[in-house]
């Protein structure tokens, strides 16, 4: 067979095989153009330069996108070759060698291949460029400009390498689909049904055993460093428990029902437990992959909104003032000089004014920041009982401790409390380390007051904030717990005790913070609203779009592997209904109990994905801590609305995917 023939073969076979073959086109091309416009912001000179946390989230992304593409459209591959196992035998029959029909594959997948790159760079490149306005919107940088995403030559040469290895692999699969096969074996390949999975009730009580293992994990699990490598274990046993529980749990369910004598000789129940019963395995792997991936897709979409929703907080419950300065040199333990030194620090503020520039709301902090352990029920620097950094009693909480004056605190959030002696005031940014309140810290009990959280939310661990009545007693909680050297670690000394001011300005020039700059020593450190607004907006926004993306992914995924599971469900019930036709059984019962079924496929795995979501809601708000998500009634609301608009979104798919499955088997 020449060139031109297999061209030929291979045009007609895309025309007719377009009903699955142009959404295989699409859903290639709208993964493959995430995947470039994730390179082209990777190589784009103006997020390298404004953004530079971005470039390594961005990676992950497009790391995490490259590899679910890859899978997604090997997995729909699968479902094309498989229709077309009929297909090619008939070439066999009609004289062509394997050589000819690997020509003619190798031509249409090229062709196709070649439509899903002008698809994916072109569309990436279109929609890139909203991308990028999107991705620095919600970061907050309203410089971009369309003219700063050009085209990248770089990120086309990566994606055009990616679907180059994607197409190899593709041919490879349907290489070793027809190889060694005869023309009868490809025939009866579309046919034949996958059996039941060996040893049904072991798998059944593995996969009892890791979702049980997960969902534990994911119940018990408290605080937030903890939960980060947690939550990876319990995500990967719950896919295993639930890929197991669908291939297997589902089979002893059918089979219960089938023994059930009275329900299962029912004409209804029969043809459609039948059917199920003897395909369950093929779609036993489909239903878990969609059971995993609306999971994700619920997860993310959450996670996402709670983070954007937390941002603003973050950046008040951190940075309360439009400035703030802080001494930077070490006072240890002279009080005479810490007075003196706030002393400074206002004259400082006060000389930086010009005009009818005024000051509002000032303050003046005395703090001090540490790292502690919890023993039971006090609270230690790890020297003082001889415990090293490396004890690894799972009893010990190792977290942060700031401690604060009264006058402090009442200044910054215009309170006017009140302590005695031997009162504290107390709180955490965890609800778990507040449930003991009989705590001992420098050694004794006090009277412990609890107040509402101030803890700063960009603090990524666990922390004690606690209120002290005077100067005085923030020393002794400065003496008491330690701190170790920067240079040498088995040293310690006080802890710093640090003072700031902070303030707001009223008619404030343009030229206000650039004076200030001139005006503040070299050992004192400023802090602006306005820069650390953007750093958040840079971290978090990075975090927000790698959300979004995934999320798409993860939609893109359920969409593409739904529909190509109902294709090929579809062509193999055409041939079992056919037969159902032929011997009597009437339309209606035919569509009842397809209908049973395709419910079945569908709404299960929403279910289970619902469920998965709401135990993870836990763990995933503990690592949502870490961004500053501190409400978990918000958090939960959100979920809430994910999961109701995603039943919508999957109700929609499955509409649209069950027509296409009932117009082919009526045909």
């Amino acid at each position: 067979m020449n060139t031109k023939v297999a061209i030929k073969f291979a045009l007609k076979n895309i025309k007719a095989n377009r009903i699955i073959l142009v959404p295989f086109i699409l859903s290639s091309g709208a993964m493959l153009s995430l995947f470039y416009i994730m390179s082209s912001l990777l190589q784009n000179k103006f997020v390298q330069a404004r953004h530079t946390s971005l470039p390594i989230i961005i990676t992950i992304g497009a790391v995490i996108v490259g590899l679910f593409t890859y899978i997604f459209v090997v997995y729909a591959n699968r479902f094309l070759i498989k229709r077309r196992n009929k297909e090619f035998a008939l070439y066999g029959i009609l004289g062509l060698e394997k050589r000819h029909i690997r020509r003619i594959i190798f031509l249409e997948q090229l062709i196709s291949f070649v439509i899903i790159s002008a698809l994916s760079i072109t569309g990436g490149y279109i929609f890139g460029k909203l991308i990028f306005l999107f991705l620095n919107n919600i970061i907050g940088d309203v410089s971009a400009k369309i003219s700063d995403y050009p085209f990248s030559v770089a990120a086309c040469g990566i994606t055009g390498i990616f679907i180059v290895f994607i197409f190899m692999t593709v041919f490879f699969v349907s290489v070793i689909n027809i190889k060694g096969t005869s023309p009868m074996e490809l025939i009866s390949k579309q046919y034949k049904g996958e059996g039941e999975p060996k040893s049904k009730i072991i798998i059944a009580i593995a996969g009892f055993i890791l979702l049980g293992a997960g969902y534990i994990i994911a119940f018990v699990a408290d605080g937030m460093l903890k939960s980060l490598g947690l939550f990876f274990v319990a995500a990967i046993l719950v896919i295993f428990g639930t890929y197991f529980l669908f291939m297997s749990f589902s089979i002893i369910v059918l089979k219960l029902l089938k023994k059930n004598k009275d329900s299962y000789y029912k004409d209804k129940n029969f043809i459609s437990i039948s059917g199920m019963l003897y395909r369950m395995k093929a779609n036993a792997v489909g239903l878990s992959s969609i059971s995993v991936l609306c999971a994700g897709v619920i997860i993310t979409t959450s996670a996402t909104m709670a983070i954007y929703g937390s941002l603003e907080n973050t950046i008040e419950s951190s940075m309360s003032r439009a400035y703030e300065i802080t001494s930077q040199e070490y006072l240890g333990s002279d009080i005479k000089k810490i007075e003196q030194e706030s002393i400074r620090l206002e004259k400082a503020v006060n000389s930086s004014l010009k005009g009818d520039e005024n000051i509002n709301n000032y303050y003046s902090k005395y703090s001090m920041f540490t790292y502690v352990e919890k023993h039971d029920d006090e609270v230690i620097f790890p020297a003082v009982m001889g415990k090293g950094d490396n004890n690894s009693d799972k009893s010990i909480l190792r977290c942060y401790l700031l401690v604060m004056t009264l006058d402090s605190y009442n200044s910054i959030y215009g309170k006017s409390l009140k302590l005695k002696e031997g009162e504290i005031l107390l709180t955490s940014n965890s609800k778990v380390m507040l449930k003991d309140t009989n705590i001992k810290f420098l050694g004794k009990r006090l009277k412990i007051n609890i107040i509402d959280d101030i803890v700063p939310k960009n603090l990524a661990i666990e922390a004690y904030m606690v209120i002290v009545p005077k100067l005085d007693d923030l020393v002794k909680f400065s003496q008491y717990y330690h701190e170790r050297s920067n240079k040498d670690l088995s040293k310690h000394r006080p802890a710093t005790i640090y003072v700031s001011s902070g303030w707001n300005i009223s008619n404030e020039k343009k030229d206000y913070e650039s004076r200030l700059k001139k005006l503040i020593s070299n050992d004192m450190d400023l802090s602006t609203r306005k820069a650390f607004k953007k750093n958040i907006y840079d971290l978090n926004g990075g975090f927000l779009f790698l959300g979004i993306v995934i999320a798409a992914i993860f939609l893109i995924g359920t969409i593409l592997i739904t529909y190509y599971k109902q294709i090929s469900e579809g062509f193999e019930d055409r041939h079992n209904y056919q037969i159902m036709k032929k011997v009597g059984l009437p339309d209606a019962l035919i569509h009842q109990t397809s209908s049973s079924q395709i419910v079945w496929m569908f709404f299960l795995p929403l279910i289970a994905s619902c469920v998965h979501s709401l135990v993870a809601s836990k763990i995933v708000y503990q690592l949502l801590g870490l961004f500053g998500v501190r409400n978990y009634y918000n958090f939960g609301v959100k979920i809430g609305i994910v999961i109701l608009v995603f039943a919508v979104v999957y109700f929609v798919i499955y509409k649209i995917t069950s027509n296409v499955y009932y117009k082919i088997v009526s045909q």
